[in-house]
């Protein structure tokens, strides 16, 4: 590896770090804002919501924008925008302001995000992509300890507006390296932008999120309904606006080819699974076992931690082997880690085998990532490597904003709605009478999760039977 590609790895890492350090850290100091910003949790949880929902509709666009005007430039301007969006959330006087400002950023988060495995795929060579997205993921892991820990510590000693403020040096020095470092080495090739099918997902995932949330804080009502009948209308037409699209927001040429759409299916199933799984942990530690969120998060680290030293390990594993093996051992780690979950958790489990599960997990998830990344763009031709890492990051969100929604509505069922996102952010734990209920819904959620596991499962060992040929040439028909 020579100098160039060592800082052009550095940069995509500390870009996974920062995106991930902001997924994490708002959870924990929610409590706080809702006080600061004399406003209601469940129009706060936009924070959250607003971050995901705008990287899954921005993604693949921004990602044919790299194609077009230079993946180099586009993911610097993801980090400038990233900073700026951080500096100004920090800043809200308001909860409309900062759910605003947190758009800005997720903006920021998508150029970059929806760029990376492109550049990673422009500067290193097929036989050491494994270790690049294992490095990538590595920084993610990093990010997530880092801002459930920092998040804790922050808030309770310096104030939440510096969980945004932290990333500001880090992106004025990333946008510098990048400046200097990052050039364009990709093939620039036009593709037309999906406004219809950008506008109707948007709308559609935005229905279900309400949904979900007005459910969980009320229950079933006719206003829930209309929206879910609107959503699944919305998304039916964004189905049949993208099969006729000239330029659709999925790259559909793109299924064309087995191993990406394999591979594709396996990340979807995964973090619709994955995600789910971590906000029912953080539930259980807080209103069951009564922990606070810092408190929590020291029970969470080593999960993470661990999964984080062991990704640069897995992307070598996946270099030296079969990806196509490494994933899927991966993903069958996780699926054991999900049994344990299910079987192991009670009122008075002893932490440390949450600890065990959650280590288990994580080394599973270093694994999937390292090796799934690489097969995602095997056979990807090189200038529509933009538009399969934008589409590859979109149908990975879409899985992530639907387990979000999946983990509140199932935990909220059980017991009052009135505090189930209390008890996710840690303002509220459940009196003894309401524990045992909850702990019921979240084995049901826990299994849900395993069949979403074991569906990845399938698909990514069904690759084992594709054969690693060379790229198909679509590149006529993006």
């Amino acid at each position: 590896m020579d100098k160039v590609q060592f800082i052009v790895l550095l940069l995509l890492t500390l870009s996974s770090f920062m995106v991930a350090l902001d997924s994490t850290i708002v959870i924990l100091a929610l409590p706080v804002m809702l006080t600061a910003l004399h406003t209601d949790l469940s129009t706060l949880i936009w924070v959250i919501l607003i971050y995901i929902l705008s990287v899954t509709i921005f993604s693949t666009q921004l990602g044919k924008l790299g194609d077009i005007k230079g993946r180099a430039m586009m993911f610097n301007l993801g980090i400038i925008l990233f900073g700026i969006g951080s500096a100004l959330c920090g800043l809200s006087t308001n909860a409309v302001e900062l759910i605003g400002f947190r758009a800005v950023q997720a903006f920021g988060g998508s150029l970059m995000s929806s760029n990376t495995m492109a550049i990673a795929s422009d500067y290193f060579p097929t036989s050491r992509r494994g270790f690049v997205f294992g490095t990538t993921s590595m920084g993610w892991n990093l990010g997530a300890v880092a801002g459930i820990l920092a998040g804790g510590v922050i808030t309770t000693f310096i104030g939440w507006r510096w969980i945004f403020y932290i990333n500001v040096p880090i992106a004025i020095i990333s946008f510098i390296m990048g400046l200097i470092y990052l050039k364009d080495r990709g093939i620039r090739t036009w593709q037309g932008f999906d406004v219809p099918g950008a506008v109707t997902l948007g709308l559609s995932l935005g229905l279900y999120s309400m949904a979900g949330i007005t459910y969980s804080g009320i229950g079933y009502s006719e206003e829930v309904g209309l929206m879910l009948v609107v959503a699944t209308v919305l998304f039916v037409l964004f189905l049949y606006v993208e099969v006729r699209a000239k330029y659709p927001l999925i790259g559909l040429s793109l299924f064309k080819i087995r191993m990406f759409t394999l591979s594709s299916l396996s990340y979807f199933f995964q973090y619709m699974a994955n995600n789910a799984v971590l906000f029912l942990i953080i539930m259980y530690l807080q209103g069951v076992r009564g922990l606070n969120p810092f408190e929590a998060s020291l029970w969470l680290i080593p999960g993470y931690l661990i999964g984080s030293l062991s990704a640069t390990l897995s992307g070598r594993l996946a270099d030296r082997f079969d990806a196509r093996v490494i994933a899927s051992v991966g993903l069958t780690l996780q699926a054991v880690a999900y049994v344990l979950y299910d079987t192991l958790l009670a009122l008075n489990t002893p932490l440390y085998l949450i600890v065990v599960a959650t280590t288990v997990s994580g080394t599973g998830a270093a694994m999937f990532f390292a090796a799934n990344g690489k097969m995602v763009m095997h056979e990807v031709p090189s200038n529509l490597y933009g538009v399969a890492s934008g589409t590859n990051r979109t149908i990975g969100n879409i899985g992530m904003l639907l387990s979000f929604i999946v983990a509140i509505v199932v935990s909220s069922a059980a017991v009052p709605r009135s505090i189930a996102f209390q008890i996710f952010v840690g303002a509220s734990t459940l009196t003894p009478s309401l524990m045992e209920p909850f702990i019921n819904s979240l084995h049901v959620a826990f299994r849900v999760s395993l069949v979403l596991i074991i569906i990845a499962i399938v698909t990514s060992w069904s690759r084992t039977r594709v054969p690693m040929t060379q790229r198909k040439e679509i590149a006529n028909n993006p």
